[in-house]
């Protein structure tokens, strides 16, 4: 059965404005790398943090999540955030070791 995609519209401002916006995203991570005497918690949450912007807003908007219904967003959100907490609790457990091996 084929699907009729005529009616379709493609916004190429808003796939600009989204590829802009990741570019800056990007510009910013590299930035922080080179911050004169950041410590390394701080740098690491931060580059957590803006893969964590720019991961929401590839699946936001490539992934046409604004689009879909409640439904398959929660679906999604829940399906990406187990490996978000999973990840949280490797970092927890391993400052925890090395926290001990110091003492």
């Amino acid at each position: 059965m084929a699907t009729d995609t005529s009616h379709v519209h493609i916004n190429r401002k808003e796939y600009w404005t989204i590829f802009f916006l990741l570019f800056l995203l990007t510009v910013l991570e590299v930035g922080v790398v080179f911050i004169p005497g950041i410590s390394v918690p701080l740098l690491i949450s931060a580059l957590v943090g803006l893969a964590i912007v720019k991961a929401a807003m590839v699946g936001w908007f490539f992934m046409h999540l604004n689009h879909d219904t409640a439904y398959i967003r929660n679906g999604v959100a829940i399906g990406m955030s187990i490996p978000f907490f999973y990840a949280l609790v490797l970092v927890a457990e391993a400052s925890w070791r090395l926290a001990w091996t110091q003492l």
